[in-house]
């Protein structure tokens, strides 16, 4: 459970810019990369497929879909986004289920004036944070470990 605030901790690194996308390799593998404020990367591999391109339509950026998902109709109403914009209170992706090898996120979410915390799936707690205009967070044990990982190879 988060129980600080993702702004001023020094146990979490802000989200500058996000990137979906597939790695060219075969069979190809949806990847979200976060760049991170501090110069670093956090890594979410095998995401959902729905998500890199509903995050690459949020963007702007052409994807071939012959076939709608929730994401694209949450796109489409304005409404909804705008009702997220004033919900969405933080986004901190801060845990790593090590049996399972999954990341999890917190997204805190304000209902007059009690803010309820969820625990989500980290990419589509990036995915609401985009719509909503949300700063994303990672906790900075997550990204030093992960970067461990990646130099142990």
């Amino acid at each position: 459970m988060l129980l600080m605030d993702p702004e001023t901790s020094r146990d979490t690194i802000k989200v500058d810019r996000v990137e979906a996308f597939f790695l060219p390799v075969s069979p190809s593998v949806p990847v979200i990369v976060c760049y991170l404020e501090d110069g670093r990367q956090f890594n979410l591999l095998n995401v959902p497929v729905e998500i890199v391109m509903a995050i690459n339509k949020f963007k702007g950026l052409t994807t071939y879909n012959d076939r709608e998902t929730i994401y694209e109709v949450l796109l489409m109403l304005s409404e909804v986004i705008d009702e997220l914009e004033k919900r969405i209170d933080s986004v901190v992706i801060d845990n790593l289920n090590r049996e399972l090898g999954v990341y999890s996120a917190t997204v805190s979410i304000k209902f007059d004036g009690v803010l309820i915390q969820k625990n989500m799936i980290p990419s589509h707690a990036i995915y609401l944070a985009l719509l909503s205009k949300t700063d994303i967070y990672v906790k900075k044990e997550l990204v030093d470990d992960q970067e461990k990982e990646m130099s142990n190879g």
